[in-house]
């Protein structure tokens, strides 16, 4: 039931994100899904890597993994979808900017920022 909520809140923001862009929201909740579901993924990855180099291999078999584990593979993901967000949320802003100096209106217009 919590990964329906994240599913929304992840698709809302990164829709409002999109309209704010002028782009494609669905591509947008896409790339955020695959952000947290892919720091999640890498998130465990990393930890079986370091239990079976600390720990002999036996080590990450599922049933020697402590369920607490899945809090910080939740916690990983939802930093790697908030770091893709501000991404393009950076991204999404610098366009504007060059939108806005670059546009038909300013040409001619001598800029005073030129030395």
């Amino acid at each position: 039931m919590i990964g329906f909520l994240f599913i929304y809140w992840i698709w809302k923001a990164f829709a409002d994100l999109a309209e704010k862009n002028e782009k494609n929201k669905w591509l947008y909740f896409f790339i955020g899904i695959v952000s947290y579901y892919g720091g999640t993924i890498i998130s465990g990855f990393v930890l079986g890597i370091v239990l079976a180099i600390l720990d002999d291999p036996s080590a990450v078999d599922e049933a020697s993994v402590n369920p607490g584990w899945n809090l910080l593979f939740i916690v990983c993901g939802v930093l790697a979808c908030y770091g893709i967000y501000k991404l393009l949320e950076y991204r999404g802003e610098k366009e504007r900017e060059l939108l806005k100096e670059d546009s038909i209106d300013n040409i001619g217009i001598e800029n005073d920022n030129q030395d």
